[in-house]
C-alpha cells in the first residue's frame, strides 16, 4: 500500500494510537497534545480517502480494516526508517531503537525471560517488548506488524510467515506422584486409556494433542481442559488426571507444592518444533540479531 503525503510523524502516531486505543494516551506517550494526534489522523485519511480509526467515548479509538492494513506499512515503514538512521550516524556496529517479540503463551516462560535478559546483555542499546496470545493471535501480530519476531510452534502457521526451528523435543506425559506407573522409564498412551485426561485447552493445542492420539492408535477422551499449563500441572498434580506436555519445567511439583511425574512416550509420536518466526521480507538488524542470538541460545 502506497502512503502518499504522509509523513513519519503521522505514522508514527497512528501507530501510538493503535497500541494505546485512545488519543488520550497516544498524546501523553509521544509528548504532543491530543489536538495534534487528533490533526495528523485527520490529515492522514485525508490523504489516504480512507477511515482509519474510529473514535467513541465508550471503546475509545479502534482501528478500523483499512487502518489494520495501513498500520502494517506504517510499522514497516517507521522500523526501516529507525535502521537508516541508525546506519546514517555511523552506529552500524552498535544496535538500539526496539524491538517487539511475540510469543505463543504456553512457552513464554521457557523462552521469552532467558532470550530478553541475554539478549540486553549482549546489545544493552535496544529495548526489547513483548506480547503474548494463541498460535493465530501471534501469528496476526507478525502480519500486522505488532511484533517483528515470535516464538511459536511450527504448526498451522499462516501464510506469509516463515520461520527458523530452535528446537525440538517428543512429547512427555505428566502422572500424579502415586500413579500406579510412576516408576515406569516410559509409558505407551494406551496404557492410559482409561484415566481422565486433562487438555492444555489454548488454540491449537488440542489439534496437536489429537494427532497425537491418533499415531498411537488411539482417540483422545478430555476430562477436564485447563487454559494454563500450571492449571493442568496442579489438576494433575492433584490426582484429577494425566496431561502431556512438550516444554518440561526444571522443577517437578506444582504450584501447591505436590510432586508431579514427568515420563517420556514410547509411542512414535509427531513433534512441534519451536521456531523463531516473522513475516516473508527483510527484517530489521536488530530482529535479524535477536535471531542469530535465539538460534545460538537455545540451539542444539
Amino acid at each position: 500500500m502506497n502512503l502518499p503525503n504522509v509523513t513519519l510523524r503521522q505514522l508514527e502516531y497512528l501507530i501510538a494510537v493503535a497500541e494505546t486505543g485512545s488519543l488520550t494516551a497516544a498524546a501523553a506517550r509521544c509528548h504532543v497534545s491530543q489536538a495534534a494526534i487528533s490533526l495528523a489522523l485527520n490529515e492522514i485519511e485525508r490523504a489516504l480517502s480512507l477511515r482509519l480509526v474510529a473514535r467513541s467515548p465508550r471503546r475509545g479509538a479502534v482501528l478500523t480494516a483499512a487502518g489494520g492494513q495501513v498500520l502494517a506499512d506504517a510499522r514497516r515503514v517507521v522500523g526501516a526508517m529507525s535502521d537508516l538512521g541508525t546506519e546514517a550516524r555511523g552506529l552500524s556496529r552498535q544496535l538500539s531503537g526496539t524491538l517487539v517479540v511475540g510469543c505463543y503463551a504456553p512457552i513464554a516462560p521457557f523462552c521469552l525471560p532467558a532470550a530478553m535478559a541475554t539478549f540486553a546483555q549482549a546489545h544493552p542499546e535496544v529495548t526489547v517488548r513483548f506480547v503474548e496470545g494463541s498460535l493465530p493471535e501471534i501469528g496476526e501480530h507478525l502480519l500486522t506488524g505488532r511484533c517483528e519476531v515470535a516464538f511459536l510452534y511450527s504448526q498451522d502457521l499462516q501464510p506469509g510467515l516463515t520461520f527458523r526451528t530452535l528446537s525440538d523435543q517428543r512429547p512427555k506425559v505428566l502422572l500424579p506422584h502415586r500413579h500406579r506407573l510412576r516408576r515406569r522409564r516410559a509409558v505407551h498412551l494406551r496404557e492410559l486409556a482409561g484415566d481422565p485426561f486433562v487438555l492444555l485447552d489454548v488454540p491449537p493445542s488440542e489439534q496437536y494433542f489429537r494427532s497425537v492420539f491418533a499415531a498411537a492408535g488411539l482417540d483422545m477422551v478430555v476430562t477436564h481442559r485447563a487454559r494454563s499449563f500450571e492449571l493442568a500441572r496442579s489438576l494433575v498434580a492433584r490426582g484429577l488426571g494425566y496431561t502431556m506436555t512438550v516444554q518440561q519445567p526444571a522443577v517437578s511439583q506444582s504450584y501447591e507444592g505436590l510432586e508431579i511425574v514427568s515420563l517420556p512416550v514410547r509411542d512414535t509420536v509427531p513433534t512441534t518444533p519451536v521456531v523463531l518466526g516473522w513475516a516473508e521480507g527483510p527484517l530489521t538488524r536488530r530482529a535479524q540479531a535477536f535471531a542469530e542470538h535465539c538460534a545460538t541460545l537455545f540451539g542444539p
